[in-house]
């Protein structure tokens, strides 16, 4: 029979154990584990774009509004009426925030709280047969492809209050290794704290079907950083990618 020791941490114990593992039981205070998952199976072929469930085969940067606004949910399918979506963002000032939203099948549900970003959604209860958006104005935000239950985004805006530090990046695509087929990769950030909200395109590389970046020490994002992991394709590389980004959000002192 399991006793309250068995769900104790060694390190509670007096003997050894990870950081990385502590951090992600949630066992140090101001740390939150962060995995990013980017995944299309339309890269662009003109213009470098995050890899997101709205992207297409041009390409192109994500647009963020302008000002924190109400987001408009619903599916694809009028079945989906007994799914929960939990939103995570931002509000005003880049505050973080989370909602949940109970969908109502095609029928738009908007959101009580106002969004300047969205960094994921997720299903927390039933499974949504159909897509689930994220709207306003017209302008798709974020998108749950059915049968994922969650936004895949290779995206993501630093909280007030808050530094990213990076410590793992890889990429991966289904590109032939053929003469002129490659992809480009960039880190394009948007520095909200800077006059003008300075842009910046960082990282950046080319490869043909896989690429890992070791990092001998972690970048910081400082807070309201937009960070967008890109990619483009070049001479006829595949349509499928992935990029995975891991690392440790801290709460600033």
């Amino acid at each position: 029979m399991a006793t309250m020791l068995d769900n104790f941490s060694i390190t509670q114990s007096k003997r050894s154990e990870p950081f990385e593992l502590q951090v992600s039981r949630d066992q140090i205070a101001g740390h939150t584990a962060l995995n990013l998952f980017g995944n299309t199976t339309s890269l662009g072929s003109s213009a470098y774009g995050p890899l997101w469930e709205g992207l297409t085969g041009s390409g192109g940067a994500y647009v963020y509004p302008a000002s924190a606004v109400v987001m408009t949910l619903a599916s694809s399918s009028a079945s989906d009426t007994a799914v929960t979506i939990r939103v995570e963002g931002l509000g005003a000032d880049f505050v973080l925030q989370t909602e949940d939203v109970a969908l109502n099948g095609t029928t738009g549900v908007v959101t009580t709280k106002t969004f300047l970003r969205i960094n994921k959604m997720e299903t927390i209860s039933g499974n949504a047969v159909g897509n689930v958006t994220a709207v306003n104005g017209g302008t798709t935000y974020a998108k749950i492809t059915a049968g994922n239950g969650v936004t895949q985004m290779s995206l993501y805006t630093v909280p007030a209050g808050y530094t990213f530090y990076q410590t793992y990046f890889q990429a991966d695509t289904n590109t032939s290794v053929t003469s002129g087929a490659y992809v480009k990769l960039r880190t394009y950030t948007v520095h909200n704290e800077r006059t003008g909200s300075v842009i910046t395109a960082e990282l950046q590389t080319a490869f043909v079907q896989q690429l890992s970046i070791p990092l001998s020490f972690p970048i910081a994002f400082p807070e309201k950083h937009d960070i967008q992991y890109q990619m483009v394709g070049n001479g006829g590389a595949g349509a499928v990618a992935n990029i995975y980004v891991g690392g440790v959000l801290i709460r600033n002192v």
